[in-house]
């Protein structure tokens, strides 16, 4: 499908999705069974179905409906059989690749509960780098500015210079471990778009 549907703020998207589905599909023949809607959560599709029912006025086959999460862990699937890492195994993950790496900068933090809400804070700010698929070449502009020195805190200085090399190392742990994160799965199903159909 190659076209574009804009919507005044007033009008009901639910509405509008099920005169398309019908329309495009299942007037056409076409098994509603095979088309795929993604919604931002999982709510839209409980009512999305319920308004399908009344529309068609008997019983069909809904489409498969996915929140967008779900979606792009459905896209990874079909490519790589993977787990999803809790998120205290992979603040667990941050901190050991931090005491291995870059042992200096567990300064005061030297105990894992002392540095689980730093260990949140990277993980975040790696996750908002895969989430927007930013690539290693535009980090070597911060990484360069935090030699300078932000006006932040030395040890953000210090993790500012090192969160290229400590994101490569904590993608290549978990594709290891076939253990991923929200993350990875977005910037890894974005770089296969050509082999999902």
């Amino acid at each position: 499908m190659e076209k574009v549907i804009t919507l005044n703020l007033k009008d009901n998207i639910l509405e509008h999705c099920a005169d398309l589905l019908i329309e495009d599909y299942y007037k056409k023949n076409i098994p509603l069974s095979r088309v795929a809607v993604v919604f931002g959560g999982k709510r839209p599709a409980l009512f999305l179905k319920k308004l399908l029912a009344e529309k068609i006025g008997r019983s069909y086959f809904p489409p498969a409906f996915f929140s967008i999460d779900e979606f792009m862990e459905h896209c990874l699937l079909k490519n790589t059989s993977f787990g999803k890492i809790s998120d205290l195994e992979e603040a667990f993950l941050i901190y050991e690749l931090m005491q291995k790496h870059w042992p200096k900068m567990l300064k005061g933090r030297e105990q894992f509960i002392r540095f689980l809400p730093w260990a949140k804070e990277i993980i975040s700010f790696i996750e908002q780098l895969d989430l927007e698929d930013i690539p290693q070449e535009a980090l070597k502009n911060i990484q360069a500015k935090a030699r300078l020195g932000y006006d932040v805190p030395q040890s953000i200085n210090e993790m500012l210079i090192r969160i290229g090399a400590l994101r490569d190392i904590f993608h290549r742990q978990l594709k290891q471990a076939r253990s991923y994160n929200r993350g990875l799965i977005y910037l890894e199903v974005s770089r296969n778009l050509e082999n999902n159909d």
